[in-house]
């Protein structure tokens, strides 16, 4: 275990990373936060509990972002729930944070459909698995939408899909 794959993470808690991840790990950066460290792993964040180690996928990650007043790194996922955790000493953690969700996104692009509606549709990919393919979403803003909005946005899910989807 080298020295520059824990990036200075104590290496009992590299030890219990490891254990939890299945596998050898890389640590890009991390933070000391409320239960114990919070690092950047190459495919997602990882959060130690009072109960192990939490993990979320960069490309869950809809949006988010570091609060220096607050000391909080919150974020929003793709399925609409929100996560944050308390950094002490954050470092270039919050830096990593959001490169890794940028990368993460290959496609985005937000659309004006009829009546003052807009969708956004956003591919992504899992920075940790080469083979995967696109993980697309829809997000409609805007209010209710009516069927012929529905199928606006569906179809221009399709030739976006159709442009960018490599079988």
């Amino acid at each position: 275990m080298g020295l520059f794959d824990r990036a200075g993470l104590p290496s009992a808690d590299f030890r219990s990373l490891t254990t939890a991840v299945g596998h050898r790990v890389r640590v890009l950066a991390w933070a000391q936060g409320a239960d114990g460290p919070v690092v950047g792993l190459a495919g997602q964040l990882a959060i130690q509990e009072s109960d192990g180690w939490r993990f979320v996928p960069w490309h869950e990650i809809a949006s988010g972002g570091w609060d220096s007043d607050s000391g909080q790194l919150r974020w929003r996922l793709t399925d609409g729930s929100d996560g944050e955790v308390l950094l002490r000493d954050p470092g270039s953690l919050p830096d990593l944070f959001r490169e890794r969700v940028d990368a993460s996104i290959v496609v985005q692009e937000r659309f004006e459909l009829n009546r003052g509606r807009a969708a956004m549709i956003v591919a992504r990919r899992p920075l940790d698995d080469e083979h995967a393919g696109l993980l697309w979403t829809v997000t409609r803003h805007g209010g209710s939408f009516d069927t012929a909005q529905i199928d606006q946005a569906d179809a221009e899910l399709v030739r976006l899909r159709a442009e960018y989807d490599i079988a």
